[in-house]
């Protein structure tokens, strides 16, 4: 988390005290269980888990607790490094095969194009542009966004509400006042660029991210006679293709060792 985004949960969470009374509610915030003359009893900030879309939750006496997605008003990501075990439990066997197609095509095109190998394609959610941006909805439902900002399943991990500013609020008045429901409407004016963001990772130069799932892999025609290094993109599409992988969690590392154990091909790869 940037310190720009941990300063804005601070934010929201200090414009709150125990004891403060809502005195004014919106219809939709009513509609989701938050009463007018509420008081509140706790507020926590709970978004550490990447799993959390809740960010802050405002807990209340005799209502439900408002639960609360906070993003800066020049958020890019809204769903980052998706894996496998994730990405079923929200969006299924289909969509997995899909975007497992598309993203293998992506692939052996980019491959020809690019300056730097790579083995295997990660994937994220939210503004993106140039080629590695894909439209979102190419793959998945608009009602998908909705999983991706909010959560998927039910509790308070799962977020109600969406207070989208770099304005921090100053008191509880304020802070109702600038929350958004979450639905259609709201999604379609924050995210007018929401895209599938298709992230190889180059293992000569970057150590942390090649643990990420991958959604295509690498695969070489047949195993080389000798141990050959490989830096180079076009010597890589010499000697295979990518392929569709099955949502059992591979990532970068496993391919470049099975690359080298399997087919006697070895690519650098950037240690600590």
């Amino acid at each position: 988390m940037s310190k720009v985004s941990d300063d804005l949960e601070k934010a929201i969470k200090r414009s709150v005290n125990v004891g403060d009374v809502i005195l004014e509610v919106p219809n939709w915030l009513s509609n989701l269980g938050v009463k007018a003359g509420s008081i509140i009893t706790s507020s926590e900030r709970i978004g550490s888990d990447r799993n959390n879309k809740t960010d802050v939750i405002i807990h209340l006496k005799n209502s439900n607790p408002i639960k609360i997605s906070a993003k800066l008003s020049n958020a890019d990501y809204y769903g980052n490094w998706y894996g496998h075990r994730r990405f079923m439990e929200e969006f299924g066997n289909e969509a997995f095969e899909k975007l497992s197609n598309d993203i293998t095509e992506w692939a052996n095109n980019w491959l020809q194009n690019t300056s730097a190998p790579f083995v295997g394609v990660s994937i994220c959610f939210g503004h993106r542009s140039g080629r590695t941006a894909r439209e979102f909805t190419d793959i998945f439902s608009f009602d998908d966004i909705i999983k991706i900002v909010a959560g998927h399943g039910e509790g308070n991990h799962v977020a109600n509400c969406l207070y989208v500013s770099s304005k921090h609020p100053e008191n509880l008045s304020e802070l109702i006042s600038n929350l958004k429901p979450i639905n259609v409407d709201t999604l379609r004016a924050i995210s007018k660029n929401f895209k599938i963001a298709y992230r190889p990772i180059n293992p000569i130069t970057e150590y942390s991210n090649r643990g990420k799932n991958i959604y295509t892999k690498f695969e070489p025609y047949k195993r080389l006679d000798n141990l050959e290094i490989v830096e180079s993109p076009k010597r890589l599409a010499q000697l295979g293709r990518f392929v569709k992988v099955e949502p059992n969690r591979i990532n970068h590392n496993h391919v470049l060792k099975e690359l080298v154990s399997k087919y006697n091909i070895s690519i650098p790869m950037k240690s600590k």
